[in-house]
């Protein structure tokens, strides 16, 4: 079952991971999955993490399965002038299926992604 209000919170230019747990499946084993953060619904990703296996959307990967817990891996290179940037909300959305060009793919988890803005970024002591 998806699961929505799915919302958080990192710092401007934090380095991190996002897990879902998703606990309709018995294992995550043979799946692929995609998630992407954009301004809304409809409008076009900003940035994209898909599985390795994943076919048809170039997202170099950035997203590992264990039995039931997905993590997403966003770096300090995905925010800035038209990626993720400091003091706005985005909405994001994953989805899982056992197809690699997502034909069958069902969404899992949609929810709000604020980033927040960072003393540390601003007093230059993370890059720019």
């Amino acid at each position: 079952m998806a699961t929505t209000g799915q919302d958080f919170f990192k710092f401007d230019k934090d380095t991190f991971n996002i897990k879902f747990i998703i606990t309709d499946i018995a294992s995550l084993s043979g799946y692929e999955a995609y998630w992407a953060a954009s301004t809304s619904p409809t409008s076009s990703a900003l940035i994209e993490r898909s599985t390795t296996g994943w076919d048809g959307i170039d997202t170099n990967g950035g997203i590992t399965l264990n039995t039931t817990d997905l993590v997403v891996e966003l770096t300090q290179s995905d925010f800035g002038v038209g990626k993720l940037e400091s003091g706005s909300s985005y909405y994001h959305e994953l989805t899982i299926g056992e197809a690699a060009d997502g034909s069958d793919s069902v969404t899992v988890a949609k929810g709000t992604f604020t980033v927040e803005p960072s003393l540390f970024t601003t007093e230059t002591y993370r890059s720019q």
